[in-house]
């Protein structure tokens, strides 16, 4: 039975309820969440779902409302090093003793009632975000919709950020199929957001189905580039048109900026123009492109670029980034993924940009063997090498960079992870 310390907690939850074992169902979360009071986090909440972009989504909403001056919960998953990092208050992460009490609460309150690691997670959130009084609460689906623990919280707006083939096993083997239980977030007379240009007739029919009032990008809103900048336009929630003009262009992808911004305008208060850009301009997502600089044997600064891309489609917005922040030089990958992924089709996604490979495996039940990683890529005849582990594979990748070359990190969180705990 767990103790007082956080990591007594966690170590507990993985020895009986694994992280990576996957319990759908609402059910148990709406039964314990209902007897504690625990099924509504905030005033306003809103949801996002997604196979990509679902951070970005969530830091740039999460920016602009502190920039206007409102306390704002966060819940993320997976974290990188720490579980804190998965509920933050105002940008920060919350205290062990603050989730020692939320455990233990909910521990007591289930009874009888088994839960998931996940469900844990979901209403220790919720009890953080009450029990701070923050104003709105912002909560990422871990995985699909209509079944994930996130889908038995009280929300005022649901997204999705984008739809694509991930998953396959738990949500269905075509782009419909999970759309459809990805829409599984929608409410009845609630607004509905959809952030990809087209839309998956499935997603349509589950607003018509629920009563949701569906915004899509393309149609209700969208984004306009422009040389050092970008302006939005879309509808706010009486249907007037709007346009916000000379944007910053943030540290992350600015479709998913401009999904977060058609919800801006769906809010039941006013958010101004002076918050979107002062939020914009600070909003940082880890792992997202994230830019590093480390040294080489040489004392020499190489770039680095972190990013869990982890499937085809996220593999594709990566290039489009590194493409876009071009070097002068080499392009080295240091790559390591799970087993369960598509790994030859974001090999192929990246290929076009990459030199030269360093194959690793993070120390996971799902991960990759680099025997097989290895042998798939050689016989497609790209340059590569073979490391026992992620921070070998950076280690070899740097010694053989120099300036003007760049060294990217990709392919699950874990693989971000690895670095960002020697580097971060």
């Amino acid at each position: 039975m767990p103790a007082n310390t956080l990591a007594q907690w966690l170590s507990w939850m993985e020895e009986t309820r694994p992280e990576h074992e996957i319990d759908f169902g609402l059910d148990r979360i709406r039964q314990v969440g209902e007897r504690l009071g625990l099924l509504k986090p905030a005033p306003f909440t809103i949801t996002v779902a997604g196979t990509n972009g679902k951070g970005s989504t969530l830091a740039v909403l999460e920016a602009i409302l502190l920039a206007a001056g409102f306390k704002v919960g966060l819940f993320t998953s997976p974290h990188f090093l720490r579980f804190n990092e998965r509920i933050r208050i105002n940008g920060e992460q919350v205290d062990d003793r603050l989730l020692c009490d939320a455990f233990d609460k909910i521990n007591k309150g289930r009874k009888t009632t088994w839960l998931t690691y996940f469900e844990f997670a979901t209403l220790a959130a919720v009890d953080c975000f009450q029990q701070a009084e923050v104003d709105f609460a912002l909560m990422e689906v871990g995985l699909g919709g209509r079944l994930d623990a996130t889908n038995g919280i009280d929300s005022d707006i649901a997204i999705i950020t984008t739809v694509a083939l991930d998953h396959q096993e738990y949500l269905g083997f075509s782009i419909e199929a999970i759309a459809r239980e990805k829409a599984g977030i929608f409410r009845s007379g609630k607004p509905a957001i959809y952030g990809d240009n087209q839309v998956p007739a499935t997603v349509i029919k589950a607003a018509e189905r629920v009563g949701s009032v569906l915004y899509c990008r393309g149609d209700q809103f969208d984004l306009t580039m422009e040389k050092n900048s970008w302006s939005w336009h879309g509808v706010d929630v009486q249907g007037r048109y709007e346009t916000l003009s000379d944007l910053p262009v943030s540290a992350v992808v600015i479709d998913n900026a401009a999904t977060a911004l058609q919800a801006i305008q769906l809010l039941p208060t006013t958010v101004t123009a002076e918050a979107v850009v002062k939020g914009l301009n600070q909003v940082v997502l880890t792992g997202r492109f994230q830019k590093m600089s480390l040294l080489n044997t040489h004392g020499d600064e190489i770039e680095v670029r972190l990013d869990v891309a982890h499937n085809p489609q996220a593999a594709e917005m990566l290039t489009q980034c590194l493409n876009e922040f071009a070097v002068t030089g080499k392009t080295r990958a240091v790559i390591a993924m799970c087993k369960d992924k598509d790994y030859m089709a974001v090999v192929g996604c990246l290929a076009g940009i990459i030199d030269q490979w360093y194959l690793a495996q993070f120390d996971s039940p799902r991960a990759l063997p680099v025997e097989e990683f290895t042998r798939q890529l050689m016989a497609r005849e790209y340059s590569v090498i073979s490391c026992k582990s992620v921070t070998e594979a950076l280690n070899q990748a740097l010694a053989s960079s120099q300036p003007g070359d760049r060294v990217l990190v990709t392919g699950s969180f874990m693989t971000v992870s690895a670095v960002l705990a020697s580097h971060g």
